[in-house]
Formats: structure tokens, C-alpha cells, sequence
């Protein structure tokens, strides 16, 4: 009897570990997003990184680190752990890719705009990898990476609605 009791023990505190491994490390979304401002004005909130703090209600600071020519930051957010971030290209009013590293997992965010009547079409596409398999679980537990971006879009809108 305590033998059955100590295997459906270890069995339960193995299971999160074996759904893990079973989700795939690579994660990939893309949204594309109508925003009615014009493309310089949508370009300056996705690249003026200090300013980000006023419209992203999760972002609790941005610290430029010196040690890269200003290419890289450190985001905390109200929660979770902080994420750095540093630029890899920047096309401006047409282009951001950003590469993201926040504990187990590192990724990246790219934005392209495009003018159009009404406003600006941005194509968001942000990919993720987690190597921890654990991670892996209790982040799609929370949404994901698609729960993210959507809170990271709807955000921006808000900044133009206002």
C-alpha cells in the first residue's frame, strides 16, 4: 500500500516536468494590427523606449545599459522577472526586431509598418524559445506568448485611442 502511495507521489511531482518536455521549446505568433495614427507616430511609441512606461501598464521601468552603445535595456515589469532586450535592426518607420532574453527563455519581437489609408498596418511576429521544460508549462498556463503580444497590442492601441 505505501508503495502505491509513494509511486502515485512521484508520479504526480513528475507529470508537470513530462508535459513540459512534451511542449515544443520554439513558439511563434504573428498579428497583423490596424492602428489609426500616422506611421512616424506609431514608430516613435514602439522605439521610444523610456516613453513605453506611460502607455504599458506593465512595464514598471526601462534602464539603458551603457555597455552597448544604447542598444540595450532592461525592462521590469509590475510582474514577473525583468526582461533584457537589445535592438538587432531598426529600419526606421518601417522596422524594429528586437531580441529578448528574460530567464529561461530568449526570443524576439519585430514590428513592420506600412502606411495606409487610415492609419498604419503593423505586422507583429514574436518568437520565443524556452529551453526549461518547466517554464514551458507554466507559461502556457498563463497565456503564452500569444497572451502577451495581444496585452502588448492592445496597449499601443490605447496610447492612439486616447
Amino acid at each position: 500500500m505505501m508503495w502505491i502511495a509513494l509511486s502515485v507521489g512521484v508520479l504526480l511531482l513528475l507529470l508537470p516536468l513530462l508535459i513540459g518536455l512534451g511542449l515544443p521549446p520554439r513558439q511563434q505568433v504573428t498579428r497583423v494590427e490596424l492602428l489609426k495614427a500616422p506611421t512616424a507616430e506609431v514608430w516613435e511609441a514602439l522605439n521610444n523606449l523610456q516613453a513605453q512606461t506611460q502607455w504599458r501598464q506593465d512595464l514598471q521601468s526601462v534602464q539603458m545599459l551603457d555597455d552597448d552603445a544604447g542598444l540595450r535595456w532592461l525592462e521590469k515589469a509590475s510582474r514577473g522577472s525583468p526582461a533584457t532586450l537589445r535592438k538587432l535592426k531598426e529600419t526606421p518607420q518601417q522596422e524594429l526586431v528586437l531580441e529578448i532574453h528574460q530567464g529561461s527563455s530568449r526570443g524576439t519581437r519585430q514590428a513592420r509598418l506600412n502606411s495606409v489609408p487610415g492609419g498604419t498596418r503593423v505586422t507583429f511576429t514574436a518568437v520565443q524559445e524556452t529551453s526549461n521544460p518547466l517554464a514551458r508549462l507554466a507559461a502556457r498556463q498563463r497565456g503564452g506568448l500569444d497572451a502577451r503580444l495581444d496585452q502588448f497590442i492592445q496597449q499601443l492601441k490605447q496610447h492612439f485611442a486616447a
